[in-house]
């Protein structure tokens, strides 16, 4: 017994390794995850598992620890910094996160005043070894040098545009390559407060517009002055904490957005920086941040999962970045086209889960995260999956187009249903010119943007090889429409001359009659016996086939996925119930109104009216298999066009057939498409009434049942 015991854990061992899974993220206490292009959520292997998790004994410090922590960055070297609010002090770790040096108080220029940090809650660390403090109590900005010594301070800017009342709280700070400082202040709404070198006010970037509702603009117009001052006021949001890259472009967050904006934002894919939590601003602040993923870089995409609030920013390599989520204390990593790689964290007291986030930083390929309830750092190691992830996104960025397709194979090896890997390899692809390589896979990645782009390439490439033949194709399809239109007048003019029933092949062509000749063409549909019953069901099972067709063997262009599925209903529901109601609600209301025509005229004249959707549905769908979306205005007019010489012929045909004039035909045609709607509400009542009904008498059955 227990050799098969040993034997079923080697097995296990063995099955981890095979599939790539290592022990450590077996234990982990949370969930890695991502979402495909529809939104759905999947679990991928875990791209971080937490190494270590410090406390203030482990780090080495004194004084009972970190009191509030507020801030964490990490230098060039790999040293960490922690601004410590609550305990008026920053601390510097190496890389080993041992305690270096305390960063409590410092000497003024005069070099005798002593003086002291209240409250940092900011800190920045630029290439040259100056450490930029957010004094946010004592309202001013402290530089020093790493050995303790002050560089300067930066006291509170001074300017006319500040509003009456305006406080000075810095909270978090930039400094970008130039020198120029980047300050988020506590309570300002008006951006981010832009400083030169020597602190002196330049302005503020990054404001967001606010757009005021069309409800607020009313009420404005119709109340008083003093119903206005104590009317809440739109104002923008205020951002919360700011990260500034190496080319010094600034990535602030705000977790102030509206909850039910931000989703809105995010159901509806919106691109723009409006209601975004995290934005890239340039040195004008204009937002450049890329959103070019399935949905924007704001979080969980499920409402069930409540709305992110970001509050902190960590830069990777390669635009690779990496958002601290405080509602639900997770980490979202996207990379720089905005596509989201993975998620992981959660609440909770293990290791690996947090009670309270603050703040993260990149060491390397680290990932470090501070707890501000625990007043823990909890140190992440990247995984080989988020090791393949990385690796395929920096070859890409270097142009290495093979290694990074051999990467993102890895990439699918561990996690077949990643969307964005697949996507990854074809792009790749198209750098490679391998067009249709890339057409594959940016399928199998739903990134139907792209995919058009590549099928414009390929077909660049069968129209060149093809060239000669094209015009040959064409001349023939032009022949054969010529030779049967001919063909059909030849058939429709010999009709004339002929006596009794007709054929049924007579009686179909004579609707191509019928669509250029709409006037005499249902005279004669009624009055000469032209078409049929047999022909009007034909024609009315072809309107049905080829939206059939349209739906099965449409391009992608139309319908952008390979899982087609034969629905009838949907057919009927939007050819077949739409026809029958307009024939039996204008028919009888024409009965009351002195039309001439029976039921039966009314149904053959609708059906032969639609040809023109038959005759051009069927082109459309072929055509829309070799269309990219540029195009998809050609197939838009196409559509149109063939719907609205269909409803143009029932109307000149209801018209003829009940010899109305064409006033009276309008306001007729109008009624009826009034008493559609209403017979459709009756209809939808009463079969909810009859469902009610035997929803009420089964229970009443089980019940019964039950008791007996």
């Amino acid at each position: 017994m227990v050799r098969k015991k040993w034997l079923a854990f080697i097995a296990a061992l063995l099955l981890l390794c095979m599939l790539g899974i290592d022990s450590a993220s077996a234990m982990v206490p949370y969930k890695t995850y991502f979402y495909d292009y529809e939104g759905n959520y999947f679990v991928s292997p875990d791209a971080f598992v937490p190494e270590q998790v410090l406390s203030a004994k482990e780090m080495g410090l004194s004084g009972g620890g970190l009191k509030q922590p507020a801030d964490l960055v990490v230098d060039d070297s790999g040293r960490v910094y922690i601004a410590d609010q609550g305990g008026n002090r920053v601390l510097l770790l190496d890389k080993q996160y041992r305690l270096l040096r305390e960063f409590k108080s410092f000497v003024r220029e005069d070099g005798v005043t002593k003086d002291e940090f209240n409250g940092p809650s900011g800190i920045f660390v630029t290439k040259e070894g100056l450490l930029y403090v957010a004094d946010s109590k004592n309202a001013r900005i402290v530089v020093l040098r790493l050995d303790g010594s002050l560089e300067t301070i930066l006291e509170a800017p001074d300017s006319e545009v500040f509003p009456a009342g305006f406080i000075y709280e810095p909270s978090a700070l930039g400094v970008d390559p130039a020198g120029r400082i980047y300050v988020v202040s506590k309570s300002t709404n008006m951006g981010v407060i832009s400083l030169t070198a020597d602190g002196e006010f330049a302005g503020f970037i990054g404001a967001e517009k606010v757009t005021p509702k069309v409800a607020d603009l009313f009420w404005r117009l119709i109340t008083t002055r003093e119903q206005k001052s104590r009317t809440a006021k739109n104002v923008p949001v205020e951002y919360n904490n700011i990260t500034i890259d190496e080319l010094g472009f600034l990535y602030v967050t705000s977790s102030a957005q509206d909850g039910r904006e931000q989703w809105n934002a995010i159901r509806n894919r919106d691109k723009t920086s409006r209601h975004a939590p995290v934005k890239r601003l340039n040195n004008l602040g204009i937002d450049v941040l890329m959103r070019n993923g399935a949905f924007p870089p704001a979080g969980d995409v499920q409402i069930g999962k409540g709305v992110s609030r970001f509050i902190d920013v960590a830069l990777a390599a390669d635009g690779v970045y990496s958002a601290l989520d405080a509602a639900q204390n997770k980490i979202f990593t996207y990379d720089d086209q905005g596509n989201l790689l993975y998620v992981f964290g959660g609440s909770g007291s293990q290791n690996g889960v947090f009670q309270s986030v603050v703040s993260l930083a990149y060491q390397d390929t680290r990932l470090l995260v501070l707890d501000k309830e625990s007043g823990k750092l909890t140190v992440f190691r990247r995984t080989d999956y988020g090791d393949n992830i990385a690796a395929a996104i920096q070859a890409r960025k270097q142009r290495d187009y093979d290694a990074s397709i051999a990467a993102w194979e890895k990439v699918l090896q561990q996690n077949p249903a990643f969307e964005m890997a697949y996507s990854g390899v074809a792009q790749s692809n198209m750098r490679k010119a391998e067009y249709q390589q890339a057409m594959k896979h940016y399928k199998l990645a739903n990134d139907w943007e792209h995919y058009f782009k590549a099928f414009a390439e390929y077909r660049k490439e069968m129209i060149g090889k093809f060239i000669l033949l094209l015009p040959i194709a064409a001349c023939v399809i032009v022949w054969l429409i010529v030779r049967f239109f001919k063909y059909v007048k030849k058939v429709n003019s010999s009709g004339w001359s002929e006596q009794g029933r007709r054929s049924l092949r007579d009686e179909l062509l004579y609707a191509f009659h019928v669509m250029f000749h709409p006037f005499d063409g249902f005279w004669d549909l009624k009055h000469e016996k032209r078409g049929s019953m047999r022909a009007a069901l034909l024609i009315v099972l072809a309107v049905l086939a080829a939206d059939v067709f349209r739906r099965l063997a449409g391009g992608y262009i139309l319908f952008p996925t390979d899982w087609r599925m034969l629905e009838l209903q949907d057919t009927i529901l939007s050819v077949l119930i739409p026809l029958l109601l307009w024939c039996c609600v204008n028919w009888g209301l024409t009965t009351l109104m002195d039309g001439e025509g029976s039921l039966k005229d009314i149904f053959i004249t609708s059906a032969y009216s639609l040809m023109p959707i038959v005759m051009l549905s069927v082109p459309i769908t072929i055509v829309s298999n070799v269309l990219v979306t540029q195009e998809q205005q050609f197939i838009t007019f196409l559509t149109t066009l063939s719907y609205g010489w269909s409803l143009g012929l029932i109307f000149v045909g209801v018209m003829v057939t009940n010899d109305y004039t064409p006033f009276k035909n309008v306001y007729t045609s109008f009624f009826s498409v009034i008493g559609m709607g209403f017979v459709a509400f009756l209809s939808v009542m009463f079969i909810n009434i009859l469902q009610n009904m035997n929803s009420f008498i089964t229970t009443i059955i089980n019940e019964i049942t039950f008791r007996l």
